[in-house]
Parts: C-alpha cells; structure tokens; sequence
C-alpha cells in the first residue's frame, strides 16, 4: 500500500493581471452609461416642463428651449468678447497663484518652522468663506479687472499651496539622503528629487485652484462689474431671461470642464504611477 503526500509551496497563487483590453471596455461601458443617464435625465425634464407642466416653462424652461438659447447665445458676437473678458482675467490670477503657491508649498513643506509658524495660519485663511470677503475685496479694489484678479488668485492659490506642501511632506527622507550622497544639494536636491516627488501633489491642487478660480471670476463678475460671462448672466436672471441665463451656465460648465479634463490628462501622462493615490487626496 502506498501513500501519496502533497506538499505545497506556501506561496500564495498569483493574481491574474488585469488585461488592458478589459479595463479599456470597462471604461468604456461606464461612459456609456453616464451619457445614457444624462439622456434620460434631459428627457424626463422634458416631460415634466413641456409636456405635463408640472413645473411652469418661466421658472424652468424645457432643455429644447436651452439649447436653442444656447445656439443664439454662441453667434453672438459680445458673447466672444466677454468670455474673452473672463479668461483674461482667470489667467493672470491663476498665474499669480501658481507662482506664489508653489515658492510657498515648497517652501512650507521644507522648513519644518514654517510648517508651525505659517502653515496654520495659510489652513486658517483657505477655511475663510470668500464670499464674505468679495464685497469687501470690490470695495477696496474697485469695480474693474483688479477685484476679479485678486478674488482669482485668493480662490485659487491656497489649494495650489497646500497641496504642493504635503507633495513636499510625503517625500521620502531615504531618497533625499541618497540623494545627498551622490552629490545632490541645494537646488540640484530639489530639482531632480524634491519637484519631481511633489508634481502629482501639485497638478491635483492646481485642478481644484482651476475650479475655484473661475468660481472666483465669475462671483466677481456677478458681484460688480460691466464685463464677462458673470455680468452677462447677471443680466439675464435680472431680466428673467431663465433660458438664456441656464444656457450661460452650460457654458460656464463646458469651459471648466474641458479645463479639468485638460489637467487630469496631463497629470495621467507625466505622474501615470501616482495617478490613483494623488486622486483620493
């Protein structure tokens, strides 16, 4: 009689790798679904204005009615010129906020003091609600392009900031002390060890800064001035031109939108091994 004994490696089986063609229409299922769900969205809303007047067509106009206030609203030759108005003013505050947040981060995330001294202080005034602070900011810097700026550029640097400084934090103290040893100090230290660790840090905080700074323009816009998409959809909802008004949003939407996405595909490319952890930040 003979017995047969089993022995086993201990190794745990290995994980089948995901295949790229899979995860490909995976994705591509889930966009599928999230156009079907907008459809279905824009075609109960239809119903439920045009057809059954639940909801009066004055208050909220029907998504055909949009639409077509959309397409007048875009032949328009002043429309062109405000939103000209708007960028131009989002990016040099956006500039300026970029400059100054990342000198700031990089600096508050290197020197410990500054991240007792200063660091709570830059949490404290991110934690500010702006709104509060914009009549005050038109009232100081008047009603032309410099109140718009400044609210662009307070909206807009504390994320850039405050990111950047944790990217900074997060650095390994292995790598900047192998670094170190193979002759890296002062600037070559933080061009080839400390930028490249914290750039996933920094392009997740400049899509929020790109979110809130157009908040910003627009808010300013809305607030005081003769100039940009916000006056104009501050005329419109005066006038109660609800349609032209919600087909100005749309616009707002489309523009920061395709901002984001223009980030979020840089930051893909450049930091592809820290796309997913950066994006729970």
């Amino acid at each position: 009689m003979s017995t047969t004994v089993q022995t086993s490696s201990g190794a745990p089986p290995a994980k089948a790798r995901k295949s790229p063609r899979r995860g490909t229409r995976s994705m591509l299922w889930w966009r599928l679904a999230l156009v079907a769900e907008v459809l279905v969205f824009l075609g109960l809303w239809q119903l439920v204005v045009a057809q059954f007047e639940w909801i009066r067509p004055t208050m909220l106009p029907p998504p055909t009615e949009i639409a077509s206030a959309l397409g007048e609203l875009v032949t328009d030759d002043g429309f062109f010129d405000a939103l000209l108005y708007s960028l131009q003013n989002l990016a040099v505050g956006l500039a300026l906020a970029i400059v100054v947040g990342i000198v700031l981060g990089l600096a508050m995330g290197w020197f410990r003091i500054l991240q007792f001294t200063v660091a709570p202080l830059m949490w404290g005034l991110y934690a500010t609600p702006t709104v509060a602070l914009a009549p005050l900011i038109i009232l100081g810097f008047g009603l032309g392009d410099t109140s718009k700026i400044v609210l662009v550029f307070i909206m807009s640097v504390f994320p850039i900031m405050l990111n950047t400084m944790e990217g900074v934090q997060t650095v390994p103290d292995s790598l900047v002390r192998a670094a170190r040893v193979f002759g890296a100090n002062g600037t070559a230290l933080g061009r080839k060890v400390v930028l490249p660790a914290t750039f996933p840090f920094l392009l997740v905080g400049l899509q929020r800064g790109v979110a809130l700074a157009f908040i910003g323009e627009i808010l300013g816009e809305f607030l005081g001035g003769a100039g940009g998409i916000g006056h104009m959809l501050e005329m419109a909802t005066f006038d109660f031109r609800m349609a032209d008004a919600l087909a100005i949003v749309v616009v707002m939407v489309l523009v920061i939108n395709a901002a984001l996405i223009v980030l979020a595909l840089l930051r893909r490319r450049f930091t592809p091994w820290h796309d997913t952890s950066v994006a729970k930040i």
